[in-house]
């Protein structure tokens, strides 16, 4: 077996009783104290999440654009410098390889983010297509570091600390200054709530953590609330929402698939619908974890789809789940059974709560899914 990778704060983690798991050939700390606790302070304070396990490549060259809009399925054409965009690539048949963010640095330079546990897979898909483009990729994912600073107090503590400015919106990033380490400071993040991505030298990035933990009262967070707060939010994890076998139409990513651009990979395909993305919220106060593959059935007992993540939310007080189902399914309850144990839930869009603007949004779901799948039928 080969020897796990470290992410940058492992020193941290180890000092500071962090449990590990194996996540994409990465000793990743699961929690430090507990979810729930890691939970709440990114809801209500500043969660440090280290995520320097995600994939991080620089994109140069005189086809940089051309390639790179060929490459995902929204318009890179449109993208300004100083702006992010978020995108899926699909292979030929439509389904999605990976969901990506790509920054604008500068006409000919971006920097494109993937998955940690697609990395390997990614590479080997950018190798195939970039043959008849002239572009370089450099891969600085062991050489640059990641963190994600989350939290509804975290505009004001980075304001302070970095100097961002008001001026940097959501999906907008800058460089700043910090110790004579150029840090890009990106206003996204994967919690649902206001936050950041930092991306840069590793030790320059561990002395701003510390500098949050030590001066904001930040809180060091894993895997585990990450999830949890995923889920929250509606996010997908690519492995268990989408696949290779899930087109962006099928998980309500339609918004960043653009139709009427120019041929990108698998755009023929892209706008299938065999299934639809919604979300499965369960009675208040309702003990249970939906978890994944568990059947979902009408209320005639019918098996129409099935579960893809699901949890128990403290913060909602109920179980949430993302699930696909059947896309002319039109009735607003769907049940479960779980040890022999049937129960109910709500069908509605797939996103439960979000703060991403500091403008508090909780949907516990009203009325059945807008789908974008309806659409289609």
């Amino acid at each position: 077996m080969s020897e796990l990778k470290q992410p940058i704060s492992h020193e941290f983690n180890q000092a500071n009783g962090a449990r590990f798991a194996d996540f994409a050939g990465w000793q990743m700390p699961t929690f430090y104290t507990s979810i729930i606790e890691e939970h709440k302070a990114c809801r209500e304070n500043i969660a440090l999440f280290d995520v320097s396990h995600m994939g991080r490549w620089l994109v140069s060259g005189n086809d940089s654009l051309k390639f790179l809009d060929h490459l995902v399925t929204n318009d890179i054409s449109k993208l300004k410098e100083g702006r992010g965009i978020y995108a899926a690539m699909l292979n030929p048949e439509g389904g999605i390889i990976d969901d990506v963010i790509v920054y604008k640095i500068s006409p000919e330079e971006f920097l494109l983010v993937n998955n940690a546990g697609n990395h390997e897979i990614d590479t080997y898909w950018y190798e195939e297509q970039i043959e008849n483009f002239d572009v370089e990729m450099i891969d600085v994912t062991e050489t640059w570091g990641q963190i994600a600073v989350q939290g509804p107090k975290a505009k004001t503590s980075l304001e302070e600390l970095l100097g961002i400015g008001e001026s940097l919106k959501y999906f907008g990033f800058g460089v700043v200054d910090y110790d004579d380490n150029d840090i890009i400071v990106a206003a996204t993040g994967y919690t649902g709530e206001q936050g950041y991505e930092l991306y840069g030298d590793p030790e320059a990035l561990m002395e701003i953590w510390q500098d949050l933990i030590d001066d904001y009262g930040a809180q060091a967070c894993g895997l585990g609330s990450r999830d949890l707060l995923r889920l929250e939010a509606g996010y997908c994890l690519h492995g268990n929402d989408i696949d290779t076998k899930t087109t962006p139409y099928e998980a309500g990513l339609d918004w960043v698939t653009k139709l009427d651009k120019q041929d990108f990979i698998g755009k023929a395909a892209a706008s299938r619908c065999d299934k639809k993305l919604v979300g499965l919220a369960f009675p208040d106060g309702l003990k249970l974890i939906p978890r994944a593959h568990t059947k979902i059935l009408d209320q005639a007992g019918n098996e129409i789809g099935e579960v893809t993540s699901g949890n128990f939310s403290q913060m909602l007080n109920r179980a949430i789940a993302l699930a696909y189902i059947k896309p002319d399914y039109q009735e607003s309850q769907v049940k479960i059974v779980i040890r022999n144990k049937e129960a109910e839930a709500q069908v509605g869009e797939p996103w439960f709560y979000r703060n991403i603007r500091g403008q508090e949004t909780n949907v516990i779901l009203s009325e059945a899914s807008g789908s974008h799948c309806l659409a289609q039928s």
